[in-house]
């Protein structure tokens, strides 16, 4: 049976190959609860019984799908995203379809099974509780202090703001448009609907989860993190739940390149305390970098709690240096190495020195410097949780068994993913409120030590209760803040907390991080269509997978035979020094519509791009993390930003007779219409009417519209969210 594949990039052979050759997730693992995710494993295992999508008792049953050309894939449904349907294989791979190519039993399957999975979501009634008492918590302490909710935003400041919160772009000013001549009671409510049902939701996501897993592409030469970017990716469109997904972050086996979740922990496999710090920070938002080296001078961290915690993961090893010193001395000493390309010999050697395992033993000790009096330099380390306050101790999350070193990640994930975890739901509640909102309950989202210090801790509360009663369901927890009306009022101007907490009259207003600034400036250029381009460069990342015993110049020349057959080869560097490891050609394989070239860019959205972008690139001038701390973009101007909007190719792509926006204007003989179409694609507004006299005054003398439109790009008012 020809394997389903609708990738333009990728041929049918190498697709077929990318499904017959890869088994299902945790085949090369120990048995984990729940059903793992799916990721791209060997496939000499098993393939699942079920579906993983099975826990929302939906669209579970497997079906043959097939396309208007005959192709076929027995799957199960996941998602659907506008004109994308994600189902997950037998062999637990996940695939995006694209509806509009399914033949039309299958879309109606996949319309139907949708619409039963919404009825496994939050019910409408609960989300307008919830978003209730959301504003509840907030007016009443408003009232408190003697101050007023802002006024309701208007539908235009409302439909650019929700169009770049949701899929991290503003709306084109065809669906401005739209949106602004409805005149249903509802229309708002539907809007954030289909939005987060959106494929630029998940896209969107990624952008934050990128910055905040400080995902790259490359972790050491030749260690490139492909696959982990697919699954992430896959994980999103599906709309997996955040406690599986970490779950499953956490207790991944395997290599790099062979089962893509691995990467989160392998990204820190050099530094594996370092990992265990960046993990607790991330997922629990607990202030442990101090008490690596000492007790922590600013909270109740010890040194003894932080390597108590470290040492659930003190039997679990991510980087072979056997293994790279066995490929280091073949390549300068063994007979026949040096036919190898060295380039393609360090790619191989990167790729499969990265290796989660679990170890019979669990070996992490007390440094030789430790200083104080609870434990003894150089003993190990008893693996032990920590607590915020005695009743947490009473809770299930607490009840686990440590006595088996090979299952003690699965423990910890266990306890750190528990409804009843004291900080995990609060954490993610509070990092996506800021998304949102532009600002946490608790300030830093790194610092939850002590719920009390939050601007509003009965608020806090709440929102951990909302994730919980969600299941964790990031998409239907946004769904619940958007429709507060909270969300839905005029922005506050960035409050000074060095005078007090901000309360949140309404949310806070804020520039476009670098993200949504690129892709909205796509959105102009090229239209919504951007939203329909996917990168995929994982499916080929197990060619490189050598055998586990000792390498040998035949297993190297095997793999190197797989990658010339599927045409992967490297090419040295530009400058680089002798020895280098090169530059790989693995090409950049899109799902979906291929991305427009103009003025030397590739205009796919930022997801879809290097990760991180190059630091020459528009992404990274504007405040892109470079991925080396969590959390590390900023939206901090500047004046080569400025520069870039006036003289760079973003000014280029904006004002071009050829771009989306110029078209859409262009089709209107009337200046007034020409004008309006211009704002509505800058401002998702109509213009006011001085601006619409300033602007035919303007016409009528000799600017062009893109000349216009390059006035609106570089306006203070294109760069916020109002």
């Amino acid at each position: 049976m020809n394997p389903l594949t609708l990738s333009v990039a990728i041929p049918v052979s190498l697709a077929a190959l990318s499904l017959s050759a890869i088994a299902a997730p945790g085949q090369n693992r120990k048995k984990r609860e729940p059903a793992p995710a799916p990721v791209s494993t060997p496939a000499s295992v098993p393939t699942p019984e079920k579906p993983v999508s099975e826990a929302k008792d939906v669209g579970t049953k497997w079906r043959i799908w097939k396309d208007t050309q005959g192709r076929q894939l027995e799957a199960a449904f996941c998602a659907l995203q506008d004109d994308w349907c994600t189902v997950q294989a037998r062999n637990g791979q996940i695939h995006r379809l694209q509806l509009s190519e399914l033949v039309v039993e299958d879309r109606v399957f996949a319309a139907a099974a949708a619409k039963k999975q919404a009825e496994t979501k939050l019910k409408a009634d609960y989300v307008k509780k919830a978003a209730y008492q959301i504003d509840f918590h907030i007016g009443s302490t408003l009232v408190a202090k003697g101050l007023k909710f802002n006024p309701p935003a208007t539908d235009s400041q409302f439909v650019r703001r929700v169009y770049l919160d949701t899929i991290g772009r503003i709306p084109s000013a065809e669906e401005a448009a739209l949106f602004l001549k409805d005149n249903s009671p509802d229309k708002r409510a539907k809007l954030i609907d289909a939005l987060l049902a959106s494929p630029g939701y998940s896209m969107h996501m990624f952008d934050w989860m990128g910055d905040m897993l400080r995902i790259k592409d490359m972790f050491f030469r030749g260690a490139y993190s492909f696959l982990f970017q697919d699954w992430l990716k896959d994980q999103l469109a599906a709309d997996r739940p955040w406690d599986v997904l970490v779950r499953e972050l956490l207790t991944a086996d395997g290599k790099l390149c062979e089962n893509g979740a691995t990467g989160f922990l392998l990204r820190d496999a050099q530094m594996p305390l370092d990992g265990v710090s960046n993990l607790l920070t991330t997922f629990l938002g607990a202030n442990v970098a101090c008490a690596q080296c000492h007790d922590h001078p600013l909270a109740d961290w010890s040194q003894k709690d932080f390597y108590q915690m470290a040492a659930f993961f003190g039997a679990s090893d991510g980087f072979d240096e056997k293994g790279l010193r066995a490929a280091n001395r073949l390549g300068k000493r063994e007979k026949g190495a040096d036919s190898l390309p060295r380039n393609q010999l360090i790619m191989i050697t990167g790729a499969n020195i990265f290796r989660m395992q679990d170890l019979p033993a669990q070996n992490l000790k007390y440094p030789k410097d430790y200083k104080y009096d609870d434990a003894k330099p150089e003993s190990s380390v008893v693996p032990q949780l920590i607590h915020w306050n005695s009743n947490d101790l009473r809770s299930d999350a607490y009840k686990i068994n440590t006595s088996d070193p090979t299952k003690l990640r699965d423990e910890f994930a266990r306890w750190m993913t528990h409804p009843d975890n004291p900080r995990f739901a609060t954490a993610i509640a509070n990092r996506l409120w800021k998304k949102v909102f532009g600002l946490a309950v608790q300030e830093p989202v790194d610092d939850l030590d002590d719920p009390k210090k939050a601007f509003n801790p009965a608020l806090l509360g709440h929102l951990t209760e909302i994730m919980k009663t969600a299941r964790f369901d990031l998409q239907q927890f946004q769904r619940v803040l958007l429709n507060s009306q909270t969300y839905q009022r005029a922005a506050s101007p960035t409050p000074d907390l060095a005078t007090g907490p901000y309360l949140f009259p309404g949310p806070v207003t804020r520039r476009l991080s670098a993200e949504q600034t690129w892709n909205s400036l796509l959105t102009l250029a090229a239209g919504p269509q951007i939203d329909k381009t996917f990168l995929r460069r994982g499916a080929k990342m197990p060619l490189l997978s050598l055998p586990d015993e000792k390498p040998t110049v035949e297993s190297f020349q095997a793999v190197v035979n797989r990658l010339e057959q599927a045409g992967i080869r490297t090419i040295a560097a530009k400058g680089a020094k002798k020895g280098g490891s090169g530059v790989e050609t693995f090409a950049a394989d899109y799902q979906g519509t291929p991305p427009l070239r103009r003025f030397d860019l590739v205009l796919a959205r930022a997801s879809e791009l290097p990760q991180p972008a190059p630091e020459s690139h528009f992404l990274r001038l504007f405040g892109s993390s470079d991925r080396l701390v969590a959390d590390g973009s900023t939206s901090d101007g500047s004046v080569p930003q400025a520069l870039m909007l006036m003289n760079g190719p973003a000014a280029k792509l904006v004002s071009d007779p050829g771009s989306c926006a110029v078209q859409e204007a262009a089709k209107n003989r009337d200046p007034d219409q020409q004008i309006t179409s211009l704002f509505l694609s800058f401002y998702s507004r109509p213009p006011s009417f001085q601006e619409n006299n300033a602007a035919k005054t303007a016409l009528k003398s000799g600017l062009t519209l893109g000349d216009l439109a390059w006035t609106l790009l570089n306006s203070r008012e294109f760069l916020f969210v109002p």
